[in-house]
């Protein structure tokens, strides 16, 4: 065993290397299975785990900060990126309702109401009635908001190959698919862990509002 284990890191290696499982979460029963990896690439997974936590809380920072920051994606005025998102929904899925862009965006019912009447007034959407459903909307883009999506488009994929070149400076091809791969299955994880501590959240919250009346 490594000797710069601390305590929580002991538990943790005994227990892959032990028991053959690590419960990530035993209430829900989540276990990753050590006999499904080599056990010291297990083990190098687990190591440093500290220094991993404060990577991922930088790279989650920068990027909310990154995101708030309004930009222009070469079409002369500029727009966050949620917007520029929604758009490239209702490009990919015209006649989309809002509560489909909710699902999607992983925002408010609130919020994407504000994005959509911001994009309308911009001319850049168009909101009808949906036949089957007088209460919903059915969300196309005009002829404008086509232009911006192509060149939000053509920006992110700019983007992403600036960046990947200067990955490729550090880390091997095998290692940024990976990055992506990780990504992927991470945020699926997320998506879960998410939902469960809303309602963890939702039960507190009321369990406090009775406790004071």
């Amino acid at each position: 065993m490594p000797a710069w284990f601390d305590n929580s890191d002991r538990k943790m290696y005994n227990r892959v290397q032990g028991k053959g499982q690590f419960p990530a979460d035993t209430s829900k029963g989540r276990y990753i299975m050590a006999s499904n990896y080599n056990g010291k690439d297990v083990t190098d997974i687990f190591e440093n785990l500290d220094e991993k936590i404060d990577i991922i809380f930088r790279h989650q920072m920068l990027f909310s900060l990154y995101r708030n920051i309004p930009r222009d994606y070469d079409v002369g005025y500029f727009m966050g990126e949620l917007e520029a998102h929604i758009l490239g929904f209702i490009a990919t899925q015209p006649g989309i309702v809002a509560k489909e862009i909710v699902k999607l965006t992983y925002r408010t019912k609130g919020t994407i109401s504000l994005s959509l009447t911001k994009l309308e007034e911009q001319g850049l959407i168009e909101q009808h009635v949906n036949p089957s459903n007088k209460s919903e909307r059915n969300l196309y883009l005009t002829d404008k908001g086509k232009e911006f999506h192509k060149h939000h488009k053509e920006y992110d994929r700019r983007l992403t190959c600036d960046y990947i070149l200067r990955l490729l400076e550090h880390c091997t091809p095998e290692e940024i698919n990976g990055f992506f791969k990780v990504s992927h299955y991470r945020s699926d994880y997320f998506e879960e862990v998410i939902k469960e501590e809303r309602q963890k959240y939702e039960a507190y919250k009321k369990k406090q509002k009775k406790s004071a009346e």
